[in-house]
């Protein structure tokens, strides 16, 4: 099968399932978020992940209501993380889209974004310069052509990763960026405070796979990765890919002894796989001196979400 004819058949694949989610949702301004202890919270930050955006408008409206949902809240978030697959195809005008929609939103809050495998797999040269671009330009810093960086937003460090190449799904994470992760990771756990660690994969065998993604781990360097998180403690891994909606493999424990964990964002544009599988939905996280909160959110509607696996509490060591 040639490359031109795989992508025909995967977007025709596609066009049939648009209809069942690509509607728009009114958002709800009566269940704004409300912090545990907004006088105490030390850093608070909002997590999504795959928004696959195409040239819709419907697509475009549903993920304005996130940033619209998050800069309601009744205490103000400090950063976005956004888990990879921004786009569906690929394309510039779907980047276009995306940001577009976050420019209103760019003096509220620090933008935090990785590459998905929906985003690079095909043009992996220009969307990463596209991606990379925009980071550069919204966090004002210097990422040198290369897909991880990290940045401080009120004493905490987020550290982001991505791919180094074009990967059909996985991920290649060069020896360069293994080397970084366990610099940054050493210097933002010394004091005791958590990190917070983004790639669009996740670790093989965490979070359900191969079974509920047969490709959906982060690949050749897997271990390695997940090596150097473990050596340090209070650390919070956030990924995407895996549509897994929110069930009993959402969250994973990498390390009890080291407090290091492993959080699967829902899918936010489409409708997930397992649990609950409604789209639009991830995480919010509050971070006490203490402890660490991830609450599931509804932020495509603006309502909270009930039931298992939607409130997770950590206590620091």
């Amino acid at each position: 099968m040639s490359l031109q004819t795989f992508i025909d058949k995967y977007r025709n694949q596609f066009k049939a399932m648009a209809s069942d989610y690509d509607q728009p949702f009114e958002l709800s301004k009566d269940y704004p978020i409300d912090f545990a202890d907004g006088k105490n919270v030390r850093l608070t930050f909002a997590n999504i992940a795959d928004t696959h955006l195409i040239d819709n408008e419907s697509a475009t409206i549903n993920l304005g209501n996130f940033f619209e949902d998050i800069s309601s809240s009744k205490s103000k978030f400090d950063a976005v993380l956004i888990a990879g697959d921004l786009s569906e195809y690929g394309k510039i005008s779907e980047y276009k889209r995306f940001f577009d929609v976050f420019d209103k939103y760019k003096d509220v809050f620090k933008l935090f974004i990785t590459m998905g495998n929906h985003d690079v797999r095909f043009l992996f040269p220009r969307n990463q310069k596209i991606i990379m671009d925009k980071v550069n330009e919204y966090l004002g810093i210097n990422t040198n052509g290369k897909s991880f960086y990290s940045y401080d937003v009120k004493g905490y460090k987020f550290i982001v990763i991505g791919t180094e190449k074009r990967v059909l799904e996985k991920a290649y994470i060069t020896s360069e960026q293994i080397a970084f992760l366990d610099r940054e990771l050493k210097e933002a756990t010394k004091d005791g405070k958590p990190a917070f660690v983004m790639c669009h994969q996740a670790f093989a065998f965490t979070h359900g796979l191969p079974e509920v993604w047969k490709t959906g781990d982060m690949g050749e360097q897997n271990d390695d990765v997940r090596a150097v998180m473990e050596k340090y403690k209070n650390v919070f891994f956030i990924n995407g890919h895996l549509h897994g909606g929110i069930f009993e493999k959402t969250l994973e424990i990498l390390n009890k002894e080291n407090n290091v964990i492993s959080l699967s964002i829902p899918c936010y544009r489409k409708e997930n796989n397992f649990g609950i599988r409604d789209c639009g939905v991830g995480y919010y996280c509050e971070v006490y001196d203490e402890k660490v909160i991830f609450t599931a959110r509804n932020f495509v509607k603006g309502e909270p979400v009930t039931g298992e696996y939607t409130h997770f509490e950590f206590e620091l060591i």
